[in-house]
């Protein structure tokens, strides 16, 4: 059997992926994505966090702006990164609403980059909850990203709940076994879909 060069496989998963989620009824997404915040909202990691480090979701990724509404209405403390372009890393910096955040990376709104907004990584804890976007996820919680890397370096140092938020669509039985996985890749610990919330590995 040829070897799989990961590089080659997840590009082309991602623009496979890409148009498949682009392509995609918006009612249905829509119908889709709050069911998955309902999910998201009524379950234990959510309930137990009292720091949720969110993303601001644009274009047809899933949306989660009614999430990060209902974890400010909580009183919860609520991040959203900031991308260290030449590190290819992430700062975390609170947010009181998401008029917070402005056009930034790639077009994507970020928070300012304030220093007393800024979160210092070591208060991060266990039940500090982690909203994680992807294009793809698979049954052991591997997720194909955008191509930057950011996420994977961050999972890699965060002891807190990473929570993978996808469309059923958007799943796959093993990342792995499509070539498109490698040593820097890391899994999410629960995967929420508008069917529910469940455990990966």
């Amino acid at each position: 059997m040829a070897h799989i060069n990961p590089d080659d496989a997840k590009r082309r998963l991602r623009q496979e992926a890409r148009q498949a989620r682009e392509g995609a009824d918006p009612q249905g997404r829509a119908a889709a994505d709050k069911a998955l915040a309902r999910a998201v909202a009524a379950g234990a990691a959510f309930n137990a966090a009292s720091m949720v480090l969110a993303y601001y979701s644009a274009g047809s990724e899933v949306d989660t702006h009614g999430l990060i509404a209902e974890a400010l209405r909580c009183g919860k403390t609520v991040a959203l990164p900031r991308c260290r372009r030449g590190e290819r890393a992430m700062d975390w910096h609170i947010i009181a609403s998401l008029d917070d955040a402005a056009p930034g990376y790639c077009g994507i709104p970020e928070p300012a980059d304030d220093p007393l907004t800024r979160i210092d990584p070591s208060v991060f804890t266990a039940d500090t909850l982690a909203l994680v976007p992807g294009l793809l996820f698979d049954a052991r919680g591997f997720r194909l990203g955008y191509g930057g890397g950011y996420y994977d370096r961050f999972l890699a140092q965060f002891p807190g709940v990473a929570l993978g938020l996808a469309r059923k669509g958007q799943l796959v039985e093993s990342l792995a076994a499509l070539g498109a996985l490698d040593a820097f890749d890391r899994p999410v610990n629960l995967l929420a879909t508008e069917q529910g919330v469940r455990a990966t590995g």
